[in-house]
């Protein structure tokens, strides 16, 4: 039994001694500049997308509110006025907030703002297929006047419209109906 209980400790020795950080190097390289050589590269402040929080297909309303909820917050703290939680509720104040600031507050909260779901990205090469596909599934499915959106210069994601130049609100309705439907026959393909 203690030859057991002396190997068992010395495999945990073992295993703890490989999990510790190894001590850094006592020398240092040292770097030459030169005159006329290139700046160094600037460091980007916005985080890779991949850290960002990512809103999925599947998700409720309250999801979509909790995993906003940071970015907002964010977007408070920098200067503008609370969106509120998206649940209804008392009236937002009219507030006036100058271009410059909005600019400077979605910049400095860009990591905590949630991608769109991956089959609407923007830099998903598949999102525009994907978009064409329910929209003729709504279309298949009795919504008149639905139509794909294009992208502009600052969007993130693909959308589509319903509704048409009428607002036609038998199209609206349906639609509305019908898009979680058709995201997730054409998700599931």
């Amino acid at each position: 039994m203690r030859s057991v209980l002396l190997a068992v400790g010395l495999a945990l020795l073992a295993v703890l001694t490989g999990c510790s950080t190894p001590a850094e190097p006592k020398d240092k390289v040292a770097t030459l500049e030169t005159t006329g050589s290139a700046p160094p590269a600037t460091v980007s402040s916005a985080p890779p997308a991949a850290s960002r929080p990512r809103e999925r297909l599947d998700m409720t309303n309250d999801e979509l509110i909790e995993l906003s909820e940071a970015y907002n917050q964010c977007l408070g703290d920098n200067g503008l006025p609370s969106k509120g939680d998206g649940r209804g509720g008392a009236p937002m104040e009219s507030v006036v907030v100058d271009d410059a600031t909005v600019a400077a507050a979605e910049a400095a909260c860009i990591g905590k703002k949630p991608l769109p779901p991956w089959e609407y990205d923007l830099a998903n090469p598949e999102s525009a297929d994907f978009v064409h596909a329910v929209v003729q599934c709504l279309r298949d499915k009795g919504v008149k006047y639905v139509e794909e959106s294009a992208p502009t210069a600052t969007d993130d994601r693909r959308t589509l419209a319903l509704g048409g130049e009428n607002n036609d609100s038998d199209s609206i309705t349906k639609g509305l109906d019908l898009i979680p439907t058709c995201e997730k026959e054409q998700a599931n393909r």
